[in-house]
């Protein structure tokens, strides 16, 4: 809901918005759990009983190091993946400040290091799946996979797009969502646009992303679409949270057979959020 903040109390937040000095040595304690309720009640999501939707997050970290038992510093880019059936999930600057108080611990293998992380992480996340971390060559990021068509150059007219209401917030609009007048075969598309931008709940600080689309159904009305993740500008969540909040909207509006929702927010300090 515009304007609507997550309780901004200190136990609430953890280390977010605060000046907090980085590690210098190993410190699991640092990370800090966020209960995945405090969104979806804001989606009607009851506490206790299963979501209309399966899913995983996917972090990846850019800026992961650590020493062999030689000293020898290793860099590496680490895949996070964290099923949205987790209690918690875990606040992104507690990340990167547990991440960087392992830039001078040393470890007896990358293994070790990997297994080690993953035991820290999961009585953070909670749950009954542990988290999957994987390294890749810092060289060799995890990329976009098939090729995606880009709907930012759509068509939608010379309506206002961003039409407050009496607050002065942009609010989400859920009409836009339509299939194509007239079009009763199903199709299979994989849609794309860069033009998602939400506010953290925290710090009400904007964060940017993609949104990946795929879907078997009657077709979508592309430009409806676009002008839907437009009316997202104002809307106040975490990642996760923005991401389940579009695959509802879309499943409650087009109805597809098959739906695959996929948000990679911009990196902050290092670690993106997909």
């Amino acid at each position: 809901t515009p304007g609507v903040m997550l309780p901004a109390d200190e136990e609430d937040k953890g280390p977010l918005g605060k000046k907090v000095e980085a590690p210098t040595s190993y410190c699991p304690s640092v990370l800090f759990p966020i209960t995945r309720q405090r969104g979806r009640s804001l989606l009607g999501l009851a506490e206790a009983g299963e979501t209309p939707f399966v899913g995983v997050d996917i972090w990846n970290a850019y800026e992961t190091s650590w020493l062999g038992l030689t000293g020898l510093p290793t860099r590496r880019t680490l895949e996070m993946r964290v099923p949205a059936t987790s209690t918690n999930i875990v606040e992104s600057k507690s990340l990167k400040l547990y991440l960087n108080s392992l830039n001078f611990h040393r470890f007896t293998s990358n293994e070790d290091a990997v297994a080690t992380i993953a035991a820290d992480l999961a009585p953070v996340l909670g749950g009954d799946t542990p988290p999957t971390v994987t390294l890749y060559p810092w060289a060799d990021a995890p990329l976009l996979g098939p090729e995606w068509e880009c709907i930012d150059e759509e068509d939608l007219g010379e309506a206002d797009l961003l039409v407050p209401d009496g607050s002065g917030d942009i609010v989400e609009d859920e009409s836009h969502l339509r299939l194509v007048l007239g079009a009763e075969a199903a199709v299979s598309e994989r849609l794309c646009t860069h033009l998602l931008r939400t506010l953290c709940p925290v710090t009400g600080q904007p964060d940017w992303g993609s949104v990946l689309i795929e879907y078997t159904g009657r077709p979508i009305d592309r430009a409806g679409l676009l002008r839907y993740i437009i009316s997202l500008r104002s809307e106040v969540g975490f990642h996760e949270n923005a991401v389940e909040r579009i695959f509802l909207a879309i499943q409650g509006a087009c109805a597809p057979d098959a739906l695959l929702v996929n948000g990679r927010f911009m990196r902050r300090g290092g670690i993106d959020i997909n």
